[in-house]
């Protein structure tokens, strides 16, 4: 059991699993502190912006048939809140802190109704992820983790595995993975990308012939 992860311990059994790798020229610790320390609303590409915006408008057209105002975009979107500061203002919307291994992997979980045009989230506590069983309802667990690779690089790896709580939502949430499946996938790519770009402005030493 020397191998296992902390996502296969929060969510050993799932539905679907993207997951996307990318090698940074920074140690592993430089990278695990910046896949935590990055903000989420740094991910730009023009591909990805209009992806979010295609994403968003369901919700946008159901608040303003139903005149309601849109809730304001928060100042930061960090992985770091949901494990210093469980529950604030500043914590990604939904989403918990499921296990940290210093230097090696983070992981990060969401229990919801992904499939509906506003997303209906249901607040869990890492404690209780594991065993939610409750009826109509998915799972996402996903991680960041690193190992080495050579002298002075880092292989870094982003995964996103979801589980659906009972046959309903499993058929629900699989024909919304289908049309979501690379929309996902592009955005991991752009937040590896992020990462990299970070960690790589960081002060270490580099790898020889780049």
């Amino acid at each position: 059991m020397g191998n296992e992860m902390l996502i296969d311990r929060v969510l050993p059994r799932f539905d679907a699993t993207i997951i996307e790798h990318i090698v940074v020229d920074a140690p592993p610790e430089v990278v695990v502190r910046t896949a935590r320390e990055m903000d989420f609303l740094q991910i730009h590409t023009p591909l990805v912006d209009a992806l979010m915006a295609a994403r968003g408008l369901p919700a946008r057209i159901g608040r303003r048939f139903g005149n309601r105002p849109a809730p304001p975009p928060p100042p930061a979107m960090r992985l770091a809140d949901l494990f210093d500061a469980p529950g604030s203002a500043d914590a990604l919307e939904g989403w918990v802190g499921l296990g940290e291994e210093p230097g090696r992997e983070l992981v990060f979980g969401a229990v919801g109704k992904f499939w509906q045009a506003s997303i209906d989230w249901r607040t869990v506590t890492a404690e209780a992820f594991p065993t939610f069983d409750e009826p109509d309802h998915a799972k996402i667990a996903a991680g960041f983790s690193v190992r080495e690779y050579g002298s002075h690089r880092t292989l870094l790896s982003y995964e996103a595995r979801t589980a659906a709580t009972d046959p309903a939502a499993r058929r629900k949430f699989v024909r919304y993975w289908r049309l979501v499946r690379w929309f996902v996938g592009v955005v991991m790519r752009a937040a590896l990308v992020t990462i990299k770009d970070l960690a790589e402005q960081g002060d270490h030493e580099p790898a020889a012939g780049g």
